[in-house]
């Protein structure tokens, strides 16, 4: 699209050969260009000073991991990055975790290709055929979960993937409560949701899944006190931050019954050991941060920051921009 534009185009580094390029193979790839579209690549303060940039463009949703945005900003240089590229898969994903543990799908599938519900060698027919009945032990039984009507889901963030999940929960014909103390309440009602203080959402949700990033005023928000506000039997998914919920407090939760499932996308320490104790619980699935691996992310990033660049080469003003001080010292 930007060579459709008018524009010259070079390629290299992670996104076109998977490999990271250091300090200074980066600043000999960049050369003389102006403008940076940049994965994985650090964009240190050397790279910045030993280069042209006019502005750099992330295909991050969390672009301060990896650029040095404080002295880009410095020298005037604007960085943009792709928000919300994810929010659709992980929204997706999101459903799918609730489904997991509160129906048991991903256990049920574990213990039907293990043969935990296979009959015993002829006692009906083969070894291989399968227990169906209804005695207390049988799948019907022993692995019954909830219905999603009716019951109450307990959102903490309702940025692009928290309004997403939203949408998907209300077409369960579940109950949304939402606590974001940065959304206003008719955004949060526009989306069918309730907001609610994060007190409130604990003892009254029935599912709860976590949507925001971590900062110094909610890393660890919900502890010890806050699970012992939770229902008995309250399932948990968590995708975005592990920093959220203190982890002590989180096993204990786990280790006492406290919680009916609990699935998770991303761990205090990446990636888990295999001896964590979270894998001797039937009632958690784990999955290795894949929440917004979607086949699609890739071609709408790229969309993303293609009408980004364009809006901007044609004097305009991209919304996700990580330092708008850059265009409101130029008064642009």
């Amino acid at each position: 699209m930007l060579k459709v534009a008018g524009h010259t185009v070079r390629t290299g580094g992670w996104g076109f050969t998977g490999e990271i390029l250091n300090e200074d193979q980066f600043i000999a790839e960049i050369g003389n260009a102006d403008v940076l579209i940049v994965g994985y690549e650090e964009v240190t303060r050397k790279v910045l000073d030993s280069t042209h940039l006019k502005v750099i463009s992330s295909i991050r949703g969390g672009p301060r991991a990896n650029i040095d945005v404080d002295y880009a900003t410095e020298k005037g240089i604007p960085v943009f990055f792709t928000f919300g590229r994810e929010a659709l898969p992980v929204a997706d994903f999101t459903l799918g975790q609730v489904l997991a543990i509160t129906r048991k799908i991903v256990r049920a599938d574990s213990e039907l290709h293990k043969g935990v519900f296979t009959a015993p060698a002829g006692e009906f027919g083969s070894e291989k055929d399968v227990i169906w009945d209804m005695n207390a032990e049988g799948p019907w039984q022993s692995r019954k979960g909830i219905e999603m009507e009716g019951k109450t889901y307990g959102l903490i963030g309702f940025g692009t993937v928290g309004k997403e999940v939203a949408k998907r929960a209300r077409g369960f014909g579940m109950n949304v409560l939402v606590y974001d103390p940065y959304q206003k309440a008719e955004v949060v009602a526009a989306y069918g949701a309730t907001k609610v203080e994060l007190n409130d959402l604990l003892r009254a949700s029935d599912i709860i899944s976590f949507h925001a990033k971590v900062n110094d005023s909610n890393k660890g928000m919900v502890g010890k006190e806050q699970f012992a506000m939770m229902k008995d039997g309250v399932y948990i998914v968590n995708n975005a931050r592990a920093g959220l919920m203190d982890e002590q407090a989180l096993r204990e939760a786990l280790r006492s019954g406290k919680l009916g499932g609990l699935a998770l996308d991303v761990f205090h320490q990446e990636p888990i050991k295999r001896d964590d104790e979270l894998f001797n619980y039937p009632n958690v699935v784990l999955t290795p941060h894949i929440a917004g691996a979607g086949r699609d992310v890739i071609y709408l990033q790229s969309v993303m920051l293609v009408n980004d660049l364009l809006l901007y080469f044609a004097g305009g003003r991209p919304k996700p921009i990580v330092n708008p001080e850059v265009f409101d010292r130029k008064g642009r």
